[in-house]
């Protein structure tokens, strides 16, 4: 057995000992810049592996900001019971709700799915829930602002009466138009838009006045089961065209009936065999009788979650509910 090459070589003729001395000093540096090699990709790895903590930590944090702008704990109306579902598909969403007080002792409700996946989808989805939020509650920004010094929601009115008309439209309604405006003029280039529902509730009379901009229908559900109503687009998506308008509807919750709000991820929810959950298997799921808007909301993601199975989620789903309580339930 040879110590060295250096041993080696002294057994070696020495016609022979410059060639072979040569071809083994090549392969001691090829060995020596493998090993070179070898402990710099080991450093790569390392820091590869350190910048890919540090990335999902950036995200978690991104995830945890995101979460804070959802409703954190149902909104006290008195007669009313919220119910809400939210799973992204990525660490961050597009999709969002929100359910907050107006200036006029009405309530916002807003359902609202922002193009595209991701970090930017989430940015814009953080955007427009900010500017639907102040543009609601009279502030001007860079401009844009609704007129008078009051905002007003309209009358409020009792049970008994009947619902404001569509000649006289809640001014809370004008921050679609102006978030649409907003968008469309300083962040058009970037092809960013959100399909809304944005719905102004009248607690006392149960009259909802809403824009349901570019977004999936919303349905009207009767405490025994079925669609009482649809509440359909009434103007395009959100952020597109500064010149786009939107038409204002109304419609009306009589006691026990439920306004379900969702997201096209409900309806595209893909199986392991790739078929959608589709509308009539949501349709179908609103036929039985319903007790609460936490029994609605539950049954819906159950049955959404069995379609899938084991397949991977491709995009965010979002359920809302709100349900006017009767008052044998009430106790008033």
């Amino acid at each position: 057995m040879f110590v060295d090459h250096k041993g080696l070589l002294r057994l070696i003729p020495s016609q022979l000992t410059r060639p072979i001395g040569l071809m083994y000093q090549h392969i001691i540096t090829a060995l020596s810049r493998r090993k070179e090699a070898e402990i710099t990709l080991h450093k790569s790895y390392k820091q590869l592996e350190s910048y890919s903590k540090m990335l999902d930590n950036e995200m978690e944090k991104g995830r945890q900001i995101q979460k804070s702008f959802l409703p954190d704990q149902p909104l006290e109306i008195p007669g009313w019971e919220t119910a809400a579902y939210f799973k992204s598909a990525y660490q961050v969403a597009g999709d969002f709700y929100d359910v907050f007080e107006l200036p006029c002792r009405c309530v916002g409700i807003v359902v609202a799915d922002v193009c595209d996946k991701g970090v930017g989808a989430a940015i814009f989805m953080a955007l427009f829930r900010s500017l639907f939020r102040i543009f609601s509650g009279h502030a001007a920004l860079k401009g844009f602002t609704i007129e008078g010094t009051d905002l007003q929601c309209g009358e409020i009115i009792s049970a008994s009466e009947e619902p404001p008309t569509a000649s006289y439209p809640p001014k809370v309604l004008k921050a679609v138009q102006l978030t649409n405006d907003y968008v469309a003029k300083y962040h058009g280039d970037l092809g960013m838009f959100a399909t809304v529902f944005f719905g102004v509730l009248y607690p006392v009379s149960g009259s909802l006045t809403y824009i349901n901009a570019g977004h999936d229908p919303q349905y009207i559900v009767t405490p025994s089961g079925g669609v009482k109503a649809q509440l359909n687009p009434s103007g395009p998506a959100v952020g597109i065209d500064p010149q786009s308008r939107f038409g204002i509807e109304q419609t009306i919750l009589e006691p026990g009936d439920i306004m379900l709000g969702y997201t096209d991820g409900v309806t595209e929810a893909i199986s392991q065999e790739g078929n959608f959950f589709t509308t009539e298997k949501l349709l179908a799921s609103l036929n039985r009788p319903i007790k609460s808007a936490a029994e609605l909301v539950d049954r819906i993601e159950k049955r959404v979650a069995v379609h899938m199975g084991k397949a991977e989620q491709h995009d965010d789903i979002t359920l809302f509910a709100i349900r006017r309580i009767p008052l044998n339930e009430s106790g008033t």
